[in-house]
């Protein structure tokens, strides 16, 4: 049995198609599956579940929440809330295992092919934008987890929490970072390189890579996608890219047949927007 992809999106974002449509290029005997609203229930290609069906834990979750984050209140709400509806589709399909990304992320691999099997749940950290999840009852702990934090810390308690991460503020990652340093056999963070290869967890971030123009420095050849890592001075395989922020623009020239009809081996301009020779 293949593991499905599953997204989780409100609206109809115009990136939201690049995104399904190179999961399931990379990934095709596996259904990807987008949980979402009536909007974006449009794509044939792509399997649609109304996340109303899948959002009651959700939103009593939503009734505990206490906002402490630099970011909007709805972004960061929904953040957490994707771990409970992850959960309660999962319970609802009897599905023990299943992948996870952001609609923000170009997916380049077969995630059946992965090998974390030894890990309960697999992140790209500080983003979690790339979610393994390898056990259904370590997920339903996290979601525990995150519970109990609203209901058994004190105002005073979370304060002194966000004083400590003022810039970032309180997010779901700050608590599965917790979660992590408590089970750190449990979880393997994604964007350390495995294998010569690493899913991305920030493309506007260095990670050690090259950057060009502010971002990381991407390369397309016949094998595939890829970053130089400056210590390794290598090519490393780049498994997903997490087009964050004001990155997301760029989607629709890493995505589908635009990719894979380049002139290889090409390195992309993002000043110009395209595809340049080596």
């Amino acid at each position: 049995m293949t593991n499905p992809v599953i997204f989780i999106h409100y609206g109809n974002s115009e990136y939201l198609r690049y995104s399904l449509l190179q999961a399931k290029i990379a990934n095709k005997n596996s259904d990807v599956i987008l949980i979402g609203d009536d909007s974006n229930n449009c794509y044939p290609f792509i399997t649609h579940i109304n996340v109303n069906d899948n959002s009651k834990s959700a939103a009593e979750f939503a009734k505990l929440y206490k906002h402490m984050s630099p970011n909007a209140y709805d972004f960061e709400l929904i953040c957490f809330q994707r771990w409970f509806i992850l959960r309660d589709f999962m319970i609802k399909y009897g599905l023990n295992t299943c992948y996870y990304q952001d609609s923000d992320v170009l997916l380049y691999t077969d995630i059946n092919e992965a090998n974390f099997s030894s890990f309960d749940l697999v992140f790209t950290a500080g983003t979690g934008s790339s979610i393994f999840i390898n056990n259904f009852n370590t997920l339903c702990d996290f979601c525990s987890y995150i519970e109990d934090f609203y209901v058994n810390k004190s105002s005073i308690e979370l304060e002194a929490i966000y004083q400590e991460r003022i810039l970032n503020g309180i997010s779901d990652m700050t608590l599965f970072l917790f979660y992590y340093q408590q089970y750190p056999d449990k979880i393997f963070d994604l964007s350390n390189i495995a294998n010569e290869s690493v899913f991305d967890f920030n493309i506007n971030c260095s990670q050690g890579f090259e950057t060009w123009f502010g971002r990381k420095k991407i390369y397309l050849t016949n094998e595939g996608i890829f970053g130089k890592h400056i210590e390794l001075n290598k090519l490393i395989r780049l498994k997903a890219l997490h087009f964050q922020g004001v990155a997301k623009p760029f989607m629709k020239y890493f995505a589908g047949e635009i990719v894979y009809a380049s002139n290889v081996p090409v390195v992309f301009d993002y000043a110009a927007c395209r595809w340049v020779g080596l």
